[in-house]
């Protein structure tokens, strides 16, 4: 049980086969892995076998899995009053607001558990776990080199995300950002580029996956995400 949020998670590790860099491996961190964890190792592992073509680096992936009902607490920040929406499937009456307990239990936790063995490494969430990673960027940059978002629900909370200080991000960014949304997602498209406006020192990719929807997007885009990670010095 972790300490700070008082919940279970299942941690899935999968390491490359030898031989091992001296170096380590990079290391990607898949949040809501319940959802995104198989895929994102069946699409990674399947790349690495040729990753002279691909250009996806072996890598270890580190899956984190709690409750669906555990979702929305987790990945929302704690705010005055949430905004719930009727449009999206999600619970009318929480818990929200865990983001602050559960970053304790990646950066405190888990990660220096990691850190011990492999290197820092990316962080990859898809839709609410998408809005998750800019949050923990936003407000401890350098947790890890890079963050991954793809589809994130900027819309969460009227858009609150907006409202946040950008000043210790743009003062310490990460090596990159990496975030998409499918073409047809357009209701996203429009928080997603009033949150990049607020950017200057981040560098970031943003990108608009052509006829991909909410729940095809990540697979079509992943590699392309992991192969801009690569170029901006590796995970």
């Amino acid at each position: 049980m972790d300490q700070f949020t008082l919940n279970t998670y299942t941690i899935t590790v999968t390491i490359p086969e030898k031989p091992h860099p001296k170096e380590g491996f990079p290391v990607l961190y898949v949040l809501d892995g319940a959802h995104n964890g198989a895929l994102v190792r069946a699409i990674i592992e399947s790349q690495m076998k040729m990753r002279k073509l691909t250009k996806i680096s072996r890598m270890i992936v580190v899956s984190i899995e709690q409750r669906p009902a555990q979702r929305f607490y987790d990945f929302t920040p704690q705010a005055a009053h949430y905004a719930v929406s009727k449009t999206f499937p999600m619970p009318q009456d929480g818990p929200f607001g865990g983001a602050h307990q559960f970053q304790q239990f990646l950066t405190q936790q888990l990660k220096p558990h990691m850190a011990s063995h492999y290197p820092i490494g990316a962080l990859l969430g898809h839709s609410l776990s998408g809005l998750y990673v800019l949050w923990h960027m936003l407000t401890s940059p350098k947790d890890f080199t890079h963050y991954i978002a793809i589809s994130p629900s900027v819309w969460w909370n009227d858009e609150e995300l907006l409202g946040y200080d950008t000043a210790r991000v743009e003062k310490n960014p990460p090596h990159g950002l990496y975030i998409a949304a499918g073409e047809f997602e357009r209701s996203m498209h429009g928080p997603i580029e009033r949150l990049l406006a607020n950017f200057n020192a981040v560098p970031h990719n943003w990108y608009i996956a052509p006829e991909e929807n909410h729940l095809s997007v990540l697979p079509a885009v992943l590699s392309r995400a992991l192969r801009y990670v690569r170029s901006q010095n590796n995970v």
